[in-house]
């Protein structure tokens, strides 16, 4: 399901795959490392990650081995058109049983990942729906980590139980020390509540206090595009329709 993007703006891809044997399992994982070369020669794409997707909502200790994901930022929709219709997704393809895609527009981002800040939000004027994508993450420095998943239980039993949440989806590029959060909202509201009203705030000045982080970034966007599914659905889906019919 798809909406207009803002032409020729920027674009982030959400992928998460799911594989069932044995050896696309073993194949997922070794492209955390394999696919790295590969990827930083692709064209039109300004930043990427490979993940493994954790077990339980926002940050977890668990991981679950046959989910992986990537997350890219491409120069523009034609560039990220060009990625999903290539070799090197078609490998991909071929090995997962599911595969879930999201595309987004940058509205606002603070901080960095990895260095990486060159964001390029779109005007507000040009937004298309009041969906919200929030990717959340953090460099946890080590002296931390132990405190940091002492706090983190309640904030989970919170942010699953929040009105108004679509979609969310813990992952880390590093066990421990890589840790980040991606979650889709209904609305700025709803997940301004979770992000400033709630005991994750209290969570988030605590880790600031101690100097828990040694990196983090946080950027919202808007979905303008689906693919595929995640637990044999499109959580997504009832929404982009609604939006789309509101816009014919």
């Amino acid at each position: 399901m798809s909406l207009e993007p803002h032409p020729n703006g920027q674009i982030c891809t959400m992928v998460f795959f799911k594989f069932n044997s044995g050896v696309n399992k073993r194949w997922a994982f070794a492209q955390m490392v394999r696919a790295r070369k590969p990827l930083s020669k692709m064209e039109g794409l300004q930043f990427y990650k490979l993940f493994g997707l954790g077990a339980g909502h926002g940050y977890s200790l668990k991981t679950k081995l046959d989910r992986y994901g990537f997350l890219g930022v491409w120069k523009d929709m034609a560039h990220a058109e060009r990625f999903f219709e290539g070799a090197f997704f078609e490998k991909y393809k071929n090995r997962s049983v599911e595969i879930y895609t999201i595309f987004m527009e940058p509205l606002v981002s603070k901080g960095t990942w990895a260095g990486f800040s060159d964001w390029r939000p779109i005007p507000d004027r040009s937004r298309v729906n009041d969906l919200v994508c929030v990717l959340t993450r953090a460099t946890l420095r080590p002296r931390y980590i132990f405190r940091f998943f002492g706090q983190i239980a309640k904030v989970v039993r919170d942010h699953k139980e929040r009105k108004g949440l679509i979609l969310t989806q813990g992952f880390s590029e590093i066990p421990f020390v890589e840790q980040a959060t991606f979650s889709i909202w209904e609305n700025e509201e709803v997940m301004q509540d979770f992000a400033y009203r709630s005991v994750h705030q209290e969570v988030i000045k605590t880790t600031r206090e101690y100097g828990g982080f040694r990196e983090e970034m946080y950027t919202r966007m808007q979905p303008v595009e689906t693919r595929g599914s995640w637990e044999g659905t499109d959580p997504l889906k009832p929404y982009m329709m609604k939006l789309g019919q509101l816009a014919s």
